[in-house]
């Protein structure tokens, strides 16, 4: 009776148990409540819900980063800029120390993890997440008039992917390693460890992520170099500039006839004031939890249960851009698919999922017999208690950032006069007719999480320094610059 006593005794961990199992379902709950209201279009009641759920979860270590994220994004798709900042920011201050140093998990956390499960882990962004932080932030900066800031920002963007090169592959490959020698010392064969061909099925579904290998981002490396061209003060910046386009084209060939204007431009050494597009369609893929049995012989059973994370698309979004200032019309092309940038980075991380889940589910599996063993004629209710335990820890890790957009489209067109450009997607969806400043360089950034009637969110952002829209100097025939009305494009000269 003693022993059943402490076996019972041992059981006190159900309340960390259940408490992940909120916070997992309290997320989701969360999530999806985002999703539709951005679908919807429910830009403000979106970024209120967001907003509110972040400054719930600020003490929450568990959570707190994924909850900043999406009331940052929502708050900038409102057009809320100041608090989409602030959300960036509490952000990028938490996850900015493993900029610096190896993120190594705390030794309470893996333990926690491992008889538990991944849910438990503090949420620290993926490296997609983190390059896409800083760029929407530099958005922010841009859209504030703030160049410094967003220079700032955009080499941030550029430190994360640089960090993800130099470290997160190593990270990885220690983990494995560790995990083997792990399953090693339990019994557990490599094969057993394997990512299951259902799970591998899946993944090829998401299509070709040859262009973001390496965690690059055509989208964070175009930006960087229009706001460069726009901004330079001195060689440097367009050498930069040309380098980003360069790579743009590397990555996305079909971008050529978008970017390949201003590559031209810059080796030309004068640029025309341009006005640049950017539709984000759509909102990122979700995780889905996806139950598999794997084949490991513990006692009197031969395979134990494991929950593991697969992505999945969402679905209706438009596609296409084509822009026009009333005389000249100019195509768009993809510029970035998160989908696959996602997908790429998953990729790589998936073995390490895998072996963790496996490697849990043996270890609770073999507790639970081995308690039942020890239990004697109380094994009945050890075998209940520890089945419970198992499913209520078998979870997969289904956090990510759901509002940022699924594909990015982009177009350029030099500054109308007039200043107005008209946009839409390429199946003839108006998305509207946005103002531009006349004689300047010009960013217009249209968001359309959903497919339905609703209108976009759509902010107007100059990338040169002047006054802007928002400064009121456009005059009611809209034709002005900063030196006043101008009469015809001006062509600057690039600085020596």
């Amino acid at each position: 009776m003693a022993r059943l006593k402490t076996i019972l005794c041992r059981t006190a961990g159900f309340g960390v148990v259940f408490l992940a199992m909120g916070c997992q379902s309290g997320y989701r709950n969360s999530a999806a409540g985002l999703v539709s209201l951005e679908r919807q279009g429910a830009y403000v009641a979106a970024a209120d819900l967001a907003a509110e759920e972040a400054r719930n979860h600020l003490d929450d270590e568990t959570d707190r980063v994924i909850f900043l994220l999406e009331a940052g994004r929502t708050a900038q798709i409102a057009g809320r800029v100041d608090d989409s900042i602030r959300f960036y920011e509490q952000a990028y201050e938490i996850i900015r120390p493993f900029l610096d140093s190896e993120a190594e998990a705390r030794v309470t956390e893996a333990i926690t993890t491992t008889v538990v499960n991944q849910t438990l882990a503090e949420y620290r962004g993926t490296p997609v997440e983190r390059i896409m932080l800083s760029t929407l932030q530099a958005l922010n900066r841009l859209m504030m008039g703030e160049f410094d800031q967003a220079r700032i920002e955009l080499n941030r963007a550029r430190d994360w992917q640089q960090d993800a090169v130099d470290k997160a592959s190593k990270e990885i490959e220690r983990a494995e390693k560790r995990l083997e020698k792990k399953a090693g010392s339990e019994g557990i064969s490599r094969k057993a460890l394997k990512v299951p061909s259902e799970l591998r099925s899946i993944q090829e579904s998401m299509g070709d992520l040859t262009p973001y290998a390496d965690w690059r981002n055509p989208f964070t490396s175009w930006l960087r170099g229009i706001f460069l061209m726009a901004n330079a003060v001195d060689s440097g910046d367009l050498g930069n500039a040309r380098f980003d386009l360069r790579e743009v084209i590397s990555m996305m060939p079909s971008f050529e006839p978008v970017a390949g204007p201003d590559l031209a431009a810059l080796e030309s050494a004068s640029l025309t004031p341009t006005t640049w597009v950017v539709f984000m369609s759509g909102l990122a893929p979700e995780y889905e939890e996806y139950r598999l049995d794997i084949p490991i012989p513990i006692g009197n059973v031969n395979y134990v249960a494991a929950a593991f994370p697969v992505l999945k698309s969402m679905k209706g979004s438009l596609a296409g851009l084509v822009i026009s200032d009333g005389d000249v019309e100019s195509e768009g092309a993809l510029l970035a698919n998160i989908d696959a940038m996602v997908a790429a980075d998953f990729e790589k991380r998936l073995p390490v999922i895998v072996m963790q889940e496996v490697l849990s589910m043996a270890l609770k599996t073999t507790a639970t017999w081995a308690a039942s063993q020890a239990a004697g004629d109380g094994s009945g209710l050890v075998n209940l208690i520890g089945i419970v335990y198992q499913a209520a820890t078998t979870a997969a890790d289904l956090r990510s950032w759901r509002t940022i957009p699924k594909n990015i489209y982009a177009a350029r067109i030099l500054t109308p006069d007039a200043g107005f450009v008209t946009v839409r997607t390429s199946e003839g969806r108006e998305l509207g007719d946005m103002e531009v400043v006349p004689g300047a360089f010009n960013l217009l950034v249209v968001t359309l999480p959903g497919s339905g009637p609703h209108a976009p969110s759509t902010q107007s952002i100059r990338l040169d320094p002047g006054p802007r829209l928002d400064e009121n100097t456009l005059p009611e025939s809209g034709n002005t610059s900063e030196a006043g009305s101008s009469g015809g494009r001006n062509e600057r000269s690039i600085p020596g």
